[in-house]
Formats: C-alpha cells, structure tokens, sequence
C-alpha cells in the first residue's frame, strides 16, 4: 500500500532532523518518490561539499537522475523540509518534477535567521508580475513542524546563521 504525502514528508524532515547532529551540514532535507519509492535522497551538503549549489533539493535530484538513469524526472513528486529556493525551483523546473511538496516556507527560515532576505524582496516585488512558463504544483504541510527542525538545529549549534 503507498504511503501518504505526510509519511513522505516526514521522511524528509527526518533527514533533516539528522544534519543537526552534523556539524557540517544546515538542517534541509528532500526525497524524490517515483510511482510510491524513494527514488533520490538529499542531505544540505554546501559546506561539506564546498559547494555552494549543494542544497538538499538538488542533492536529492543529482540522487533521483543516478538512480533513474536519466535527467527527466517526470512523474516524479519531491518531499522537502522547507520551501525551495530559486536556485533550487529552477533545477526542479529543469528535471521536469510534477510536484514539490514542503514543510515550513522560505519566509520561516529568514525568519529564523537563514539568509534568503534576497529572494524575499524579489518575490514581493515581482507578485503582480505574472511569467508564462510551466507551472509546478507546490503544497505546504506540517509547517510547524518544518520550523521546529531550523530551532531545534539552532539551539544545537547554539550559533547564528
């Protein structure tokens, strides 16, 4: 029997749960699920990696395209600890991802101090600007929760971002 979307998104924000535990890594977390199977597993690897495009989404679909044998990852849906950035909507645009669902938003980790002040000002400024390009289907859940991991990482590390 499949699981739920909520199962999936737990599974995620486990993964992200795990990096408080390592010093190395920001507290993100992502699945890509391919007809009910976790096909690609991302963990924010930017300061492990030194590599600064190795957030978890792009982690997870680097993971999804190995696995897959491919870049196209259509009927693919991913399960993510937090809203995506721009960089990160952009590689899931590019891969061909049906859905992208989320626990807490871009606006809840600035909040909690992680840099994203540049995307927020763009995204106001650009809300009446309308773009046509294809869509893809974002979902919150279990934003609560998707905020606790950012303070429960920070009271571990017990440092700023």
């Amino acid at each position: 029997m499949p699981i739920s979307n909520i199962e999936y998104i737990d599974i995620a924000l486990s993964i992200a749960y795990d990096c408080i535990n390592d010093d190395g890594r920001y507290p993100f977390g992502t699945i890509v699920v391919k007809d009910n199977k976790i096909v690609g597993i991302g963990k924010e690897a930017t300061r492990v990696k030194n590599d600064p495009t190795a957030h978890s989404e792009i982690e997870a679909i680097r993971d999804a395209c190995k696995n897959l044998n491919t870049s196209n990852l259509k009927g693919c849906i991913v399960y993510t600890s937090c809203e995506p950035c721009s960089m990160c909507l952009s590689a899931l645009f590019w891969s061909n991802i049906d859905a992208v669902y989320y626990a807490c938003s871009r606006e809840d980790v600035f909040k909690l101090g992680f840099p994203d002040r540049f995307e927020l000002i763009e995204k106001r400024k650009n809300l009446d600007k309308t773009v046509n390009l294809k869509t893809i289907k974002m979902i919150q859940l279990k934003s609560i929760e998707g905020v606790e991991v950012f303070k429960q990482w920070k009271l571990a590390k017990k440092v700023s971002v």
